[in-house]
């Protein structure tokens, strides 16, 4: 049963790469891919300033720092996505009935505008306050993994792997060490900058699946950064992702490879039949750790191959 949800997983993953969820297309694509290109130095730097105001909430309220840090860093792509530049909205908080105050559109949808974003850091704690997620206070601050399961579970987000996503930027930006800390006595619209070398050690957490190392990739992330990370030469990293090599950056939760693929599928598939229209050639052989070339050649299709619901895609020689 652990094989089978495992591998489940990994296909939701590669899904919402391919139709991009309603919650994506409200949030990411408006306001998140019109965000200022976002670097590590940005990421620490939002820390930086607003872990204060992360742990202050941990303090009042019970919510883990890392996990509000983590879900502000990820909404508001570090602060530098249209809704935090023109709204203070760090979370993707939308308006509902309750709301009173001011707003900003995306089309027909309405999110929260907030005179601060200390503003919006307190409104996202009376947000998670609501009954819907009352089970989550049930958990330890320390169970950050607990309470990203549980805030998707809960409605938070629409994205299948909102929750591995917060997971991975809190244990490779080290954010699991604030669980402990307490909040620095400042003006609120003055954060405490912690020092450059207080900085926790970057670190890609190494997953493993179809025999191949993998790591998901989270924001400020550059595929050459990976690769000096795992002393990979840069091509070669591209090419075991099968990528042409003037890309730059992946985007948060893709899975990057760090070894070279198979040349078929390991494990109990032998076929896979196609789940949706516009899904492509590429995105089957990250799916299952399958050289492209190889998989093209399987399925006699060119590489850059467009598939259609329904499609059977032979996985492994007979």
């Amino acid at each position: 049963m652990n094989i089978i949800n495992s591998n489940r997983k990994f296909i939701d993953y590669f899904s919402i790469i391919k139709k991009k969820s309603a919650f994506c297309i409200i949030f990411w694509v408006f306001f998140c891919q019109i965000a200022l290109p976002t670097t590590r130095e940005d990421v620490y730097r939002y820390i930086d300033k607003y872990k204060n105001a992360a742990l202050i909430e941990q303090h009042k309220n019970g919510i883990p720092a890392c996990i509000t840090l983590a879900q502000g860093l990820l909404e508001s792509a570090a602060g530098t996505s249209k809704l935090a530049r023109e709204g203070n909205n760090h979370f993707g908080i939308k308006c509902h009935r309750s709301w009173r105050g001011d707003s900003v559109f995306s089309g027909r949808t309405c999110y929260r505008r907030y005179r601060s974003v200390h503003d919006s850091y307190v409104d996202h704690s009376r947000f998670l306050k609501a009954k819907r997620y009352e089970s989550l206070y049930q958990l330890r601050i320390s169970d950050y993994r607990g309470w990203a399961h549980g805030l998707k579970r809960c409605g938070y987000a629409t994205d299948p792997l909102y929750a591995e996503k917060l997971i991975s930027m809190i244990e490779t930006y080290g954010l699991d060490k604030y669980v402990d800390e307490k909040p620095v006595k400042t003006n609120e619209e003055e954060p405490q900058i912690r020092k450059k070398r207080d900085r926790p050690l970057f670190r890609h957490p190494t997953k493993r699946r179809h025999d191949l190392n993998y790591i998901m990739a989270v924001l400020g992330d550059t595929y050459k950064d990976i690769a000096d990370e795992y002393n990979i030469k840069l091509t070669k990293l591209l090419d075991y992702n099968d990528l042409p090599h003037d890309v730059k950056a992946p985007e948060v939760g893709d899975i990057v490879y760090v070894n070279k693929k198979h040349s078929e599928a390991r494990g109990v598939h032998q076929q896979y039949r196609v789940k949706s229209d516009g899904e492509t050639l590429w995105m089957v052989s990250q799916m299952f750790g399958i050289r492209l070339k190889e998989l093209a050649k399987m399925n006699d299709l060119p590489t850059d191959a467009k598939l259609h619901k329904g499609d059977l895609i032979i996985l492994r020689y007979e």
